[in-house]
């Protein structure tokens, strides 16, 4: 007999909320099960469709993203295009929600949620890495920085506004927490001229000034927090032991590979002599297997432990950690978490990569080629920002009136100008030519939002297309193929 179509079929959201509920943990987030309208649904008189959970309809929304697509051309550590089966920023990511998801069903968390989390959490990122993004961070130094994590929640606010649950932005923002400690001022300063925002940060809704520097507010976020540091410790390896900087290192040195063997055998729990006995999925499933287990530890030992103590009860456990780094001691408080002896041997690791990996000749040389671009692009750019496309160039004289708006002496200028000669250009010239004290005021501000504007443009390009652009405006013939 057949698969009879009843009342229950097929589930529509606020069943799927209910059902999906039912299997998650008081610790863990869940969704109201009662869907109510999406903003923006009620004037235009459509509705989202209904097959799918609030949250799995949010991290679709982030999947189904260009940003997201680019991602596929952005650095992890060492160009693709270098060897042809190096990660990329798509692959780690999508590695990442893979770990996450794995940890979150064993623990009985929101899966959903750790999607969303994971497959946003690295979507600001710049091209070419932590190179471009320490670049970025140094030229804006005095205009409040770049971080990616922000930079993140930018690109997907500007797509989507609060359709994203807050719990999903606060997650992405605090994804990398252990590594940036981010100044609030800095902050709101990069979270400045929003397309939709003019100007304000966010609305309402959005507790900034709670989320940074701080804990996050759900389990789930914990675990893309460690499901990042797995993947990028775990493959980043497999990557290492590919290139060449591991093989020139391994015919001068015998005793790297003593040393690594040493450190996995501790991770794998089972002797290894040699790297050809090391799998890299018996590393991943040990690393994994240790954190679920000792998380549960965790989780058991709050009494009554609900969502909503979450931040709360990890803040008491940063007051009993003495560790050295203050990245440790972020790691060390989480909830989600290693057994003391297990994370000490994860630092070893780390360590290692650091020191041999990320510090390589051959990275060094792939982050130099990407400081020299970025840096050129972002002074190029800057200083003539209608090589931009149209829509950014509305964007920072739409910002620019916005601040006018707010400065009264300019506001009063502008105001004088008629005959419908009132753009910015214009405006500019007037400035120039009669009000040298406020024309230097105005060049402050607009050098400010531009130079913003510039920083997040640059973050959205993919490695090639940087290059092609760094190439066309040069008329540059340099091959960046290291």
């Amino acid at each position: 007999m057949g698969v009879q179509m009843g009342d229950n079929i097929p589930l529509k959201s606020n069943d799927l909320e209910c059902m999906f509920n039912s299997n998650i943990g008081d610790y863990g987030y869940k969704k109201a099960e009662k869907i109510k309208e999406q903003e923006g649904e009620k004037s235009s008189g459509k509705s989202e469709e209904t097959y799918r959970t609030s949250l799995r309809r949010q991290r679709d929304k982030i999947l189904y993203t260009g940003g997201f697509r680019r991602l596929q051309d952005k650095t992890q550590v060492i160009s693709a295009t270098r060897e042809g089966d190096h990660r990329t920023r798509l692959t780690h990511t999508l590695e990442v929600e893979q770990i996450a998801i794995s940890i979150a069903n064993a623990l009985k968390l929101n899966v959903d949620l750790v999607s969303a989390i994971a497959l946003g959490h690295d979507i600001g990122h710049t091209p070419f890495g932590h190179a471009a993004e320490r670049k970025l961070c140094s030229i804006l130094e005095e205009k409040g920085k770049f971080h990616h994590p922000i930079q993140s929640v930018r690109y997907i606010w500007e797509k989507y506004g609060c359709k994203i649950d807050p719990v999903i932005y606060e997650g992405i923002l605090l994804h990398d927490s252990d590594m940036f400690e981010i100044d609030k001022a800095d902050a709101r300063d990069q979270l400045k001229y929003l397309k939709n925002g003019k100007g304000k940060l966010f609305r309402n809704w959005v507790e900034i000034d709670k989320w940074l520097n701080s804990f996050p507010s759900t389990l789930e976020a914990q675990v893309v927090i460690w499901a990042d540091k797995i993947a990028y410790i775990t493959h980043d390896l497999e990557d290492f032991l590919r290139c060449s900087s591991y093989i020139n290192l391994e015919k001068n040195d015998n005793k790297i590979e003593s040393e690594l063997c040493k450190i996995l055998s501790k991770l794998i729990k089972k002797k290894i002599k040699s790297l050809k006995e090391y799998e890299s999925r018996d590393l991943i499933r040990n690393i994994v297997k240790n954190l679920i287990k000792f998380s549960v530890v965790n989780i058991e030992a709050i009494p009554d432990f609900k969502q909503k103590d979450v931040r709360k009860e990890t803040k008491k456990r940063s007051k009993d950690w003495q560790s050295s780094g203050k990245n440790k001691k972020y790691l060390d408080s989480l909830i989600i978490n290693f057994s003391d002896k297990y994370r000490l041997h994860y630092y070893c690791l780390r360590e290692f990569l650091d020191n041999y990996y990320i510090f390589s000749p051959e990275v060094q040389k792939s982050d130099a080629k990407a400081e020299v671009i970025v840096e050129w692009l972002f002074n190029k750019l800057k200083d003539n920002y209608k090589l931009m496309p149209l829509n950014l160039r509305d964007e920072v004289d739409e910002a620019v009136l916005h601040e006018l708006r707010k400065c009264k002496n300019l506001k009063k200028i502008y105001k004088q100008l008629k005959n419908g000669q009132n753009s910015i250009s214009h405006f500019e010239k007037i400035l120039k030519k009669q009000y040298k004290e406020e024309y230097d005021k105005y060049k402050l501000i607009k050098n400010r939002i531009v130079s913003r504007k510039v920083a997040s443009y640059i973050a959205t390009m993919s490695d090639t297309y940087a290059e092609n652009m760094y190439r066309n405006l040069t008329g540059s013939t340099l091959d960046f193929r290291l």
